[in-house]
């Protein structure tokens, strides 16, 4: 989400000797080619030296979350053809490589107006499998893969059509001679939508955990780890329940962004900064970067919408000079506000790291998105 979203998820993974993975989006962090992302105006290569220069014991892991066609929006907004989307999806993927990501997420649920049918996403997936694991093998390098194709819902999937789905898979990788995959997403009934976890498994978790131990037993039984997506706003009971049911990883991400947000929002009130926090809200609403989170009957005011979108907007001139107000107000009060947003991210982060039984092997996935 930000450069303190990075240095917060850094600090807790030193502090508690607990690797995890940074895990940012095409829209977030893009080849410099491909007109990079909205993240700090870093690009592949500059996010890659940048979380490498400050982590140098490699507890961070650098993951490609969501790589695929149609996962970059200029994809869609120049409305190209699935051929087309495939390349871009492949430069960007060559670039990942390149810089050293440790793991890829080939994810091709997304087609040109909407979600792609499974067999087109699964076809695609073992096509950009092979071509990834070629260009690591030219480059000398060994990254992990994470598979998926669907988008995420609010139910499990089905066992016996996962089984079917993944095993069709793996066969197919295994026919092109290529590696298994490090982890496969599957449905475990999380969904963020708005500020809150709307999956089935906050409404009914043991009788989701039942489905998701059945999901786990099927990739275990395949040496294969599961990652469950869209785990923001969860409580600690319930991210303790999905690991103990064999989640062995899960991704956080937009509720970060809503937390430094929110921590922003309170030094300004401090600060006594009103205009500046009327124009960061503004700024951000404007933005309509809200809209993919919202539920279809709303109530959220304007405030709320503005409070989603904050993220988006961190890296637009309007957001540097209300910060620079800001960050001269809180030196007078002996506050630095990169510290206070930082260490507001990083407890959030420490909420669910604390939650997981055994750090080592669980590893947390963050900002992404």
């Amino acid at each position: 989400m930000s450069k303190n979203a990075v240095d917060a998820c850094i600090a807790v993974a030193h502090r508690r000797r607990q690797p995890l993975m940074l895990i940012p989006s095409r829209r977030q962090v893009e080849a410099e080619a491909q007109g990079g992302g909205y993240v700090e105006g870093w690009n592949t290569e500059t996010f890659a030296a940048y979380v490498r220069h400050h982590d140098p014991e490699g507890l961070i892991l650098l993951c490609r979350d969501h790589g695929g066609p149609y996962q970059n929006p200029r994809e869609r907004a120049e409305r190209l053809s699935g051929e087309a989307a495939m390349i871009s999806a492949m430069a960007s993927f060559r670039e990942d490589v390149q810089q050293g990501f440790d793991l890829l997420h080939i994810d091709t649920s997304m087609d040109l107006d909407g979600v792609a049918d499974v067999q087109v996403a699964i076809d695609r997936a073992v096509e950009l499998y092979g071509e990834c694991a070629e260009a690591a093998a030219q480059a000398g390098r060994s990254p992990m893969y994470e598979i998926g194709f669907e988008d995420q819902g609010r139910d499990t999937n089905d066992p016996f059509e996962f089984r079917d789905q993944l095993d069709a898979v793996l066969a197919a990788l295994a026919r092109h001679g290529l590696p298994r995959p490090t982890f496969v997403v599957a449905q475990t009934a999380t969904k963020v939508v708005e500020t809150d976890n709307v999956g089935a498994f906050s409404a009914a978790p043991s009788a989701v955990t039942y489905t998701v131990s059945a999901l786990a037993g099927l990739t275990a039984d395949r040496g294969i780890a599961l990652k469950a997506h869209n785990c923001d706003y969860l409580t600690g009971a319930e991210v303790r329940a999905l690991s103990g049911a064999g989640v062995d990883a899960l991704n956080v991400a937009p509720e970060f962004g809503v937390v430094e947000t929110r921590a922003f929002l309170r030094l300004l009130d401090r600060l006594g900064l009103t205009a500046q926090r009327d124009a960061f809200l503004a700024e951000a609403y404007a933005s309509g970067l809200w809209r993919k989170w919202m539920a279809p009957d709303t109530t959220a005011t304007d405030t709320d919408r503005a409070v989603i979108a904050g993220h988006y907007v961190y890296g637009s001139a309007k957001f540097a000079e209300i910060k620079e107000v800001a960050a001269k107000a809180a030196i007078r009060e002996g506050i630095d506000v990169d510290t206070y947003l930082r260490d507001a991210v990083a407890e959030a982060i420490e909420r669910y790291a604390a939650a997981l039984p055994h750090p080592v092997p669980s590893p947390l996935a963050v900002a992404g998105n």
